[in-house]
């Protein structure tokens, strides 16, 4: 019989796995949700924010760009110049943003600019270069960063051009500190809301960690665990289910005790050896006299397979196989089997002579062990030899014992026998020919005394 395959071990969770518990997982998940729309807030208020900012600084360079322009149409048409100068440069100064403001004919030559150290001459060319983001403003890349030109015609389209440069990284210092108050109060939303979730987790999961706590213990084996039900709530309501269960498995538990007992006791005075096997041959119980007989406590043989050390060999000395073992072959079959002779080991290595028989046990209809029942046949195997010498013996002496039967034709006169070829015998031939009988030949006082007269007829 091949040994049955055991089942998964039910549903524990797989090793190695990220183990949190839910006191643990609600924190981790209330702070995350607040940090995650936190963050979620942040990054909208960052873009909402710099469209607005950049829309207004557009607005506004745009303006500045037409009013410059507006005021110049005067001095270039006069050719005044110094006053045009003059006019920018206080622009200028009136707003800290602006990098520059120059004022550029049709044919390229500038006719005034805010720039100190003289006109950059890569600016010469500007109607043409730099990233366009609208008409009339474009996006200038320079060492000192990044700068908005906006450029606009006194003239309507012709004589030429304005231009204003603002720069950008006000804007972006702007959202930026926007940004790190808010992060600040996010920080602060995030603490507060950690210091109400501890308590409020705490407070929720208690009766969860509870009921953790009470499994744990009835897991190791202490069924007098019980939890607390403070509310009628789902989990109050789990709460008092495993209180109930585990009444009841404790109330079961202690019945199972008490027919263990039982059952030890009765096997225990028994006069055989009594041994449980699960279905791939492990031994889950052994009474005393099965321990006497063989050699071996319960605790040594205890979840090992009892064929490989007990009856691992017949009785001609080959190799017993497990799955050719006669007492596992009720598994199969479902029914008892009885062996009258067979061979147990001993601890000690010797062989004794054993009967056993072999029943399953069931449960749901299904086999799950095996119970064999044994004893020692060496005073049995001792008379049946004893009694086969006397036979043997009693045989021997039979043989040897000639009878005679029948009629045996006998002379009245010379008391000779007649043989089975019509020849006559003295009878004392006739009987040592046909038997282990011999003779010893002597006289009896008759004939002694008519053979003998003179001796035995005379009297005292």
């Amino acid at each position: 019989m091949a040994r049955s395959a055991k089942g998964l071990e039910g549903d524990r969770p797989v090793r190695g796995m990220l183990e949190m518990t839910v006191r643990q997982k609600f924190l981790m998940g209330s702070i995350g949700i607040v940090a995650g729309l936190g963050l979620t807030m942040l990054v909208l208020v960052r873009i909402v924010l710099y469209d607005s900012l950049y829309a207004n600084l557009e607005k506004r360079g745009e303006f500045i760009a037409h009013k410059v322009a507006q005021d110049s149409v005067m001095h270039m048409l006069t050719e005044r110049y110094f006053e045009l100068q003059m006019m920018i440069n206080d622009v200028k100064q009136a707003e800290d943003d602006i990098v520059f403001i120059f004022v550029q004919r049709d044919d390229g030559k500038v006719l005034a600019h805010t720039f100190e150290g003289g006109f950059p001459d890569d600016l010469r060319v500007l109607n043409g270069s730099g990233k366009s983001r609208s008409n009339g403003i474009r996006l200038l890349e320079t060492p000192a960063g990044m700068i908005l030109d906006f450029a606009a015609s006194p003239f309507r389209g012709a004589g030429g051009k304005v231009h204003v440069g603002i720069a950008e990284s006000p804007v972006r210092q702007e959202v930026n500190r926007t940004l790190l108050v808010l992060l600040g109060g996010l920080v602060g939303v995030v603490a507060l809301g950690s210091g109400i979730a501890i308590p409020l987790s705490l407070s929720l999961t208690k009766p969860i960690h509870e009921l953790s706590a009470a499994v744990a213990s009835v897991e190791r084996g202490d069924l007098s665990a019980r939890v607390p039900v403070r509310a009628l709530d789902e989990v109050g309501r789990l709460a008092a289910a495993f209180n109930t269960m585990a009444e009841a498995r404790e109330r079961f538990e202690d019945a199972l005790r008490r027919s263990e007992r039982k059952l030890r006791d009765i096997a225990a005075s028994l006069g055989e050896g009594v041994q449980v096997v699960d279905l791939d041959g492990r031994l889950t119980f052994m009474n005393p006299e099965a321990e006497r007989l063989l050699g071996w406590s319960e605790a040594e043989l205890m979840g090992k397979n009892a064929h490989d050390i007990v009856h691992f060999r017949r009785p001609d000395g080959t190799v017993l196989p497990f799955d050719a073992c006669p007492s596992m072959t009720v598994v199969s079959t479902g029914g008892r089997i009885s062996v009258d002779e067979d061979i147990y080991i001993r601890k000690d290595g010797t062989e004794f002579p054993v009967a056993y028989i072999s029943a399953p046990i069931f449960e749901d209809d299904n086999v799950v062990a095996v119970v064999i029942a044994f004893h020692d046949i060496t005073r049995r195997k001792q008379r049946e030899a004893e009694r086969e010498r006397l036979m043997t013996e009693h045989m021997n002496a039979l043989s040897k014992v000639k009878v005679l039967s029948g009629m045996l034709p006998i002379c009245s006169a010379c008391k000779r026998i007649r043989d089975d070829e019509g020849y006559w015998e003295q009878i004392e031939a006739y009987i040592h020919d046909h038997s282990e009988a011999d003779f010893s030949h002597g006289i009896c006082p008759e004939c002694a005394a008519k053979l003998y007269p003179q001796y035995f007829n005379k009297k005292p």
